[in-house]
């Protein structure tokens, strides 16, 4: 089953209450958080506070991307903070099987996050550990940018990778991620969606719901 996960950082900052409300009439399955250093990727968004206050708010479980260079000192924070889903980079990390294990102790499902010019094989040694892969279609740190179709391929590899070794591993796309990119990335094996300003966050008067099932539809 398609799953969609809102981008919230893409949400008007002003309201995420609101934001967050109108996220769970329309039946979002995750709430989307990118977390950014400003070294890692050249932007700085959303901080650990911020998903604590966000978490209280709603039920809808957090899938939370580290875009972080040596994320590890912030494990046991983000797992209290309500981290559900922890995907991190494999390039910002010294030793990536320490890391996905300390991410489970503490009650997380460990994820790799994997950037455009990343070879999908880094995950070969530890794909039988993680729940979750988010593949970028787009270089990381800025919505709004193109989709890049290579990637298509590279969701193929990991799918027909993770049906060998982890059949129950989640593929998340983000990027340009829209009705037009939606039925490529399900055909090469995406099922979780990051839905921001190409699908979802569209204005105040954006029908959330109708959007949601527009994309899981396009999915089918």
């Amino acid at each position: 089953m398609i799953k969609v996960s809102a981008s919230i950082m893409c949400g008007n900052s002003l309201k995420y209450g609101e934001e967050l409300k109108r996220l769970e009439e329309a039946n979002v399955d995750m709430i989307h958080f990118d977390m950014m250093d400003g070294s890692y990727v050249s932007n700085i968004a959303m901080g650990i506070y911020l998903l604590e206050d966000m978490n209280k708010a709603t039920d809808i479980p957090f899938d939370v991307h580290m875009a972080v260079w040596e994320p590890s000192p912030f494990y046991e924070t983000m797992a209290k903070a309500g981290a559900d889903y922890l995907c991190i980079h494999p390039e910002a990390v010294r030793h990536i099987h320490r890391d996905v294990q300390r991410i489970r102790e503490l009650g997380m499902k460990p994820g790799i996050a994997i950037n455009p010019s990343t070879n999908h094989g880094v995950l070969r040694e530890i794909i039988q550990d993680i729940d979750l892969v988010t593949v970028m279609t787009v270089d990381p740190g800025f919505a709004g940018q193109k989709f890049i179709t290579s990637q298509l391929e590279k969701i193929k590899a990991i799918r027909e990778m993770a049906n060998k070794f982890n059949p129950d591993l989640l593929i998340s796309v983000d990027g340009n991620i829209n009705t037009t990119t939606i039925p490529q990335c399900v055909k090469y094996g995406a099922d979780v969606l990051v839905a921001g300003t190409s699908s979802i966050f569209k204005g105040e008067d954006a029908d959330y719901k109708k959007l949601v099932l527009e994309m899981k539809d396009c999915g089918k």
